[in-house]
């Protein structure tokens, strides 16, 4: 059941930090085979989705890294991250004008890769700061903080 609900999200999410769909899907299935294997050391969460979520983030990071060894210049660090929509989002975005569709990718092509991750852990994922900051592995003043500079980007970009 926990599969079926989560595993979905979790593949939409792992595309926006690599297009490597097989690293992705093998990242999955680690994750939930090594949580069959070792239920009975888990601890306790009240929320499944968070835990899921940084538990997948770590397994995937940790797989591509084993795939960049043989690609010197390749970092963790460099991925893109790549903010999509839902059909639904999509269509309310549609009827709104089309100079403002414009003016907003604009704006989101200009923030880093680690701002787009982080408003799109807060905004589309719903997670609190010290869920995203444990997630991104940054502290919680450095999550409030990149959030905030994020948002202000957008609206001075939406706004000039």
């Amino acid at each position: 059941m926990i599969y079926s609900d989560n595993s979905k999200k979790l593949y939409h999410y792992g595309l926006k930090l690599t297009q490597n769909c097989s690293i992705i899907e093998d990242s999955i299935h680690d994750l939930f085979s090594d949580l069959v294997k070792n239920r009975k050391n888990l601890g306790d969460t009240d929320n499944i989705h968070f835990y899921l979520i940084k538990a997948f983030k770590r397994k995937l990071q940790r797989q591509l890294q084993r795939e960049m060894r043989y690609n010197l210049n390749g970092k963790v660090e460099d991925y893109i991250f790549e903010i999509t929509y839902s059909v639904d989002h999509e269509l309310i975005l549609e009827e709104s004008n089309t100079l403002k569709m414009s003016l907003l990718q604009k704006a989101l092509t200009e923030l880093s890769p680690r701002q787009k991750e982080s408003v799109y852990l807060k905004f589309t994922e719903e997670l609190e700061y010290e869920q995203i900051a444990e997630i991104m592995e940054i502290s919680i003043e450095s999550c409030r903080n990149l959030i905030s500079k994020a948002i202000k980007s957008l609206k001075e970009s939406l706004n000039p």
